[in-house]
Formats: C-alpha cells, sequence, structure tokens
C-alpha cells in the first residue's frame, strides 16, 4: 500500500495530511516544519510508501485554509479511513464527529451518548484520535469547564477554541 502526504502551514505552525486509497488516515500537528521529516521516517523506516503529492489534498487544503481563516467549516465531506481504531475508539470518533463548529461538548456527556458509564475511557480513545480538527476532539471538555487534555498540547486546543469563539 502506498501513502500520499503533504503539509499545510498555518500560524502555530503546520498539520501533515497523509491519505490512502480509502481516505485520510492521519491529520498531524507539529509546531515548525523541522518537525515533519522525522514523522515522515516513521513511515520510511517501516517501509510503507510515502509519497510526497500535494495536488492529491486540494479539497483537504481548502477546507483548512478556511478554517483557519475563521470560517465555520464542516468537515463530514472528507473521507476518514477509521480501519485503525478499535471499534469504541471508532464509535467515539464518529460521535465527536458531530459535535458542531463553535460547540463545546464534555466527555461525560459525549459517553451518555454512546451509551457508554466510561467518560475516561472516552478521553482515551480521544487521546488516540489520529485526525485533529477533522474529528475535533479540541471541542471536548471536563465537566467542570477545564480544558482537559489535548495530545497535539493545550496551547493548541486553547488556540482553536478562540478561533471557533468557544474560549476566551
Amino acid at each position: 500500500m502506498t501513502l500520499l502526504h503533504t503539509f499545510m502551514a498555518f500560524e502555530k505552525g503546520c498539520l501533515i495530511l497523509i491519505k490512502n486509497k480509502t481516505g485520510l488516515q492521519k491529520i498531524t500537528y507539529v509546531k515548525n516544519k523541522n518537525l515533519i521529516e522525522p514523522i515522515l521516517d516513521q513511515y520510511k523506516k517501516s517501509n510503507i510508501p510515502l509519497l510526497p503529492v500535494a495536488k492529491e489534498f486540494k479539497q483537504e487544503k481548502e477546507l483548512f485554509r478556511r478554517y483557519f481563516q475563521g470560517d465555520p467549516v464542516d468537515f463530514s465531506s472528507l473521507r476518514l479511513d477509521f480501519s485503525e481504531g478499535t471499534p469504541f475508539q471508532r464509535k467515539v470518533w464518529r460521535a465527536t464527529q458531530e459535535i458542531p463548529y463553535g460547540r463545546l461538548e464534555t466527555y461525560k456527556s459525549l459517553a451518555h451518548k454512546i451509551n457508554h458509564k466510561g467518560y475516561r475511557s472516552v478521553g482515551g480513545a480521544l487521546g488516540k484520535n489520529p485526525f485533529l480538527i477533522a474529528v475535533p476532539c479540541h471541542r471536548v471538555i471536563r465537566t467542570n469547564g477545564d480544558l482537559g487534555g489535548f495530545g497535539a498540547g493545550l496551547d493548541l486546543k486553547r488556540y482553536l477554541l478562540r478561533l471557533e469563539g468557544t474560549w476566551v
């Protein structure tokens, strides 16, 4: 299987986009372009062909460009390859996709939506989310109003929530 990749710079760093024939496999954040190669090297070490083909990411780049300009973008049109997740992770990620732009959800309420009692395990599934922003785990916070965790760092979570107008 060959993978395609590109990156997109924005105010706080870069997104690395990786896709296969099924759809996007990963959307990852790095603080600067110098950190892109080490991530791509992980694929090269596992002998997975990874080709830089920016033209194959036209739709994704346009959506992210609009998003970073502050437009309320709906990423549901993107084909995401959830095959790397467990059935529980996929369930959490799909429920998280339904959180609208500019809205917040708590780990606990997200657990209730999927009829699951363990909101900490929901947080664990979100911590494995390979689709930054497109599966908007940054919109999930603690019941007490604290940010909770975020794999890409709390500074980026604050930035994304401010961009969407849900955090001061």
